[in-house]
C-alpha cells in the first residue's frame, strides 16, 4: 500500500507539471521511452500524450487530441474497460487490452493508469506497455504445449496398442505352447520346443525395438555418434533411402543434455524425410563449428515450405518444426531450415559446447 501511495504522489506530481511551461517535467513525459497519455475521465478525450504513443499508434499528436479512448478499442472489451475506469482514485491500475492502430494494425498492450488532477478536472494518467509480441509467444508456448500433451497422448495409446496386440499376443501365444510342451511332457516333439523358441525371439526383438523407439540405448551406452549411425541405418533401410553418416568431426565427449537435444533433433528430421521428402538420399553429418556442436540432416527429396510449416506450428497444427525449435532454443542453440518445393531439405542446427548442466531431460 505504502509503494502505491508513493507511485501515486509521483504520478500525481508530473500531471501537475505537464504545463509547457514547466520543462523539466514536460521532458520526462515527452522523453519517456513507453507510450504515455492523459485523458478526461469523464469525457475520455484525449489532453497529452507523448511522442512514444505517437509512434506507437501512428497517429499524429492533433489527432490523438482530437480522438477519445474508444477510438482505438475494438468491439467486444466494452466491460473490461468499464470495470478499469471504475475503480477509485488512490490507486493505480493495471489492465491488458486490445488497441488498434492507425493503419488498423490490432496490439496488445498492458496498461498502467491512474486517477489524477489536471487543471482542476479529474482524469486519467496511463502508461503503455506494447505486449503484443509476448502474447503471440505465450498464445504459440500454450499451442504448442497441447500439442505436446496430444502427441504424449498418441504415444501412450500407440505404446499400449502395440503391448497388447503384439507383445500381449505373442506371450498368450508362448503360454499356449509352453503348455501343449507341458503336456506331451517327455514326449513333446523338438518341432514344440523349436517353436515357443521362435515365439520367444519374436518377443524379444519387438520388446528392444519398442526400447529403441522410447530411448536409444547406445546414447547412454555408446554416445551420440554412434546412437544416430544406429538410428539413421535403420530408419534408412526401414524407408528404402541410401544413408550417409559424417561424424569425423564430432567432438569426443559431449554434455548429456546436449546429446539429448542433438539426436531428438536429428530423429525429428529423419522422420520428417521418411514420412514426407520422397527423397532417395539422406545425409547426415556432424562436426564441431567453432565452440559450437553442429548438426546437418540433408534429404534430395520434394522440399517444402518452411514459412507455411512455421504458420501451421503456429496454429497448432504442427509439433515437428516448431518442436525441434523449441528444443534447440531450450538447449541454447540455433536452427536453420532451407528448403523449396523439388530442392530437398537442408537442416543446420548448432548447440553450444560449454553446456554441461541443466537444459533438457533425458
Amino acid at each position: 500500500m505504502e509503494a502505491h501511495r508513493a507511485v501515486a504522489a509521483a504520478l500525481q506530481r508530473i500531471v501537475d507539471k505537464l504545463d509547457p511551461q514547466e520543462g523539466r517535467y514536460r521532458m520526462l513525459f515527452e522523453s519517456s521511452p513507453l507510450p504515455m497519455w492523459v485523458f478526461d475521465a469523464k469525457t475520455l478525450r484525449y489532453l497529452a500524450v507523448n511522442d512514444a504513443a505517437v509512434r506507437l499508434y501512428g497517429y499524429s499528436r492533433e489527432e490523438f487530441l482530437a480522438m477519445t479512448l474508444e477510438d482505438l478499442r475494438p468491439r467486444g472489451e466494452g466491460e473490461a474497460f468499464s470495470e478499469f475506469l471504475r475503480r477509485e482514485s488512490g490507486t493505480v491500475q493495471r489492465g491488458l487490452f486490445h488497441h488498434i492502430k492507425k493503419n488498423y494494425e490490432p496490439i496488445d498492450v498492458e496498461t498502467v493508469g491512474h486517477l489524477v488532477r489536471w487543471r482542476g478536472r479529474e482524469a486519467r494518467l496511463v502508461l503503455i506497455n506494447d505486449v503484443t509480441e509476448r502474447q503471440r509467444i505465450q498464445t504459440r508456448l500454450r499451442a504448442l504445449s497441447q500439442r505436446l500433451l496430444e502427441v504424449q497422448e498418441d504415444e501412450r495409446r500407440s505404446l499400449a496398442r502395440d503391448l497388447h496386440d503384439d507383445i500381449g499376443q505373442a506371450l498368450t501365444a508362448l503360454k499356449i505352447q509352453l503348455e501343449a510342451v507341458a503336456h506331451a511332457g517327455e514326449a513333446a516333439p523338438r518341432k514344440m520346443v523349436e517353436d515357443c523358441v521362435e515365439t520367444t525371439r519374436h518377443t524379444l526383438e519387438r520388446v528392444r525395438q519398442l526400447s529403441l523407439h522410447l530411448r536409444p540405448l547406445q546414447l547412454d551406452d555408446l554416445g551420440l555418434v554412434a546412437a544416430l549411425r544406429s538410428h539413421l541405418d535403420r530408419q534408412a533401410a526401414l524407408g528404402g533411402l541410401a544413408p550417409h553418416f559424417d561424424a569425423g568431426e564430432a567432438p569426443p565427449q559431449l554434455p548429456p543434455d546436449i546429446e539429448t537435444a542433438c539426436f531428438r533433433v536429428a530423429q525429428e528430421a529423419i522422420n520428417n524425410a521418411l514420412r514426407h521428402a520422397r527423397a532417395r538420399n539422406l545425409w547426415l553429418r556432424l562436426f564441431t563449428a567453432g565452440d559450437r556442436l553442429a548438426l546437418s540432416v540433408r534429404d534430395d527429396g520434394a522440399g517444402f515450405d518452411p514459412d507455411a510449416a512455421r504458420r501451421r506450428a503456429a496454429a497448432g497444427g504442427s509439433l515437428g518444426l516448431a518442436g525441434m525449435e523449441e528444443r534447440v532454443a531450450i538447449a541454447g542453440g540455433s536452427i536453420e531450415m532451407r528448403s523449396a518445393p523439388g530442392q530437398g531439405t537442408v537442416l543446420l542446427a548448432t548447440f553450444p559446447l560449454g553446456r554441461s548442466e541443466g537444459g533438457l531431460q533425458r
